[in-house]
């Protein structure tokens, strides 16, 4: 008698893959993390072959193994979810965008409305993942600050990123004097940083001539969400970048500190499993421009 598919299990293996992680697959399902990795042993045992890589921690890297049965399997059971719909609606075309929290966070997913409001039929997918990217991952567009974390996907840059000086109204009741020479007091408040951007604080003291040692942060995060909400909570003053803080600026949320803004880097994105289709060339180029102003 033959031995039925595992079908349950491959769903599962296929909403693992398409959203990064098996946590993230887990809230999609709407179960635990250990019923996704028992469906998935269930299916690698079927199979008698390892699917994922089981030391990237949290992320769904799959094996040479994982990656054949993807490519076989994904699209057939995207097209078997779509017959259960029914098929009486017109369906969206999606995009899966792979990013950084900072930046989905504080500077992509603002932006969305702006993409939805001119392709409504077209729905786009944030999942967030920090450094490396996995190519074989079936993500239609990586963004990165990074290039190196592209992996040696073909990369083009559309966004410059330009830092500032920041700090709570409460901080500094009166605005500084904004010239090159008053930047001595800076050793006199508290210094915000993020350990996942060390090199914003000594950029800044770099193009203004400071010594970077003497105005190391005196208190510091993990990362540039945390480092932003204390700097919004009146605990110091911050180097961020601006399209970050945009709109805590334009709200008064948060206040310029000085006026020169530097260039700290830029953005990149590559193109991934879907190279070929129109949506994502239209996406990357909404991209370019939005962040072109």
């Amino acid at each position: 008698m033959a031995v039925r598919p595992p079908l349950n299990a491959l769903h599962v293996f296929c909403t693992v893959v398409r959203e990064g992680s098996f946590r993230q697959a887990a809230q999609v399902l709407c179960v635990t993390p250990g019923a996704v990795s028992r469906q998935v042993q269930a299916l690698e045992a079927h199979l008698a072959q390892v699917l994922f890589d089981r030391s990237a921690g949290g992320l769904a890297l799959l094996t040479p193994a994982g990656r054949r049965l993807h490519e076989r399997v994904a699209d057939k059971m995207a097209a078997i979810a779509a017959a259960l719909e029914g098929g009486t609606a017109r369906r969206q075309a999606s995009i899966l965008v792979d990013t950084s929290v900072t930046l989905a966070m504080h500077w992509l997913i603002p932006q969305l409305r702006f993409f939805t409001e001119r392709y409504p039929r077209t729905h786009v997918q944030v999942r967030t993942v920090e450094g490396d990217i996995d190519p074989a991952a079936p993500v239609d567009v990586f963004i990165r600050r990074e290039t190196a974390e592209l992996r040696g996907l073909p990369s083009r840059v559309f966004m410059t990123e330009r830092s500032v000086l920041v700090g709570s109204p409460s901080l500094m009741p009166q605005p500084r004097p904004r010239g090159a020479g008053d930047l001595r007091w800076l050793s006199r408040v508290a210094r915000i940083g993020a350990r996942s951007r060390t090199d914003l604080w000594p950029r800044w003291c770099g193009a203004h001539g400071l010594d970077a040692k003497a105005l190391e942060p005196t208190l510091e995060f993990d990362n540039t969400v945390l480092a932003i909400q204390a700097a919004a909570q009146g605990l110091g003053a911050c180097v961020v970048p601006e399209a970050f803080v945009a709109a805590m600026l334009d709200s008064g949320t948060l206040r310029p500190l000085h006026a020169a803004r530097i260039d700290t880097g830029s953005y990149s994105f590559a193109v991934g499993r879907r190279r070929d289709a129109a949506r994502i060339g239209t996406f990357t180029d909404w991209l370019c421009e939005i962040a072109a102003g």
